[in-house]
């Protein structure tokens, strides 16, 4: 493959990324918010930097993957819903 080729390819890539960061981030944040639970709040709990939170919030990174199930539990939505935007038929916001 060529570098043009490789080059477009990495771009979609990143759009398609992006997107996915921005859409997990704006479920976390309608989650967050409908639970009534702080930014600081949630790095106190999951013992993590209150940068993390909020670029996790903003769709800049994401949470690492063992992280989910315990955002999750506490906001008491699907970590499924959380990562996807997909219910499995538990009950999710």
């Amino acid at each position: 493959m060529n570098r043009r080729a490789q080059a477009i390819q990495h771009l979609e890539r990143s759009g398609e990324d992006s997107k996915r960061r921005r859409a997990l981030a704006a479920r976390l944040d309608t989650a967050l918010k409908r639970a009534g639970i702080s930014t600081a709040s949630v790095a106190r709990l999951l013992n993590v930097g209150l940068h993390d939170v909020q670029f996790w919030r903003r769709g800049i990174t994401v949470p690492p993957v063992n992280v989910f199930p315990r955002i999750a539990a506490f906001l008491e939505v699907d970590a499924f819903w959380l990562c996807t935007g997909q219910t499995t038929g538990a009950a999710a916001i």
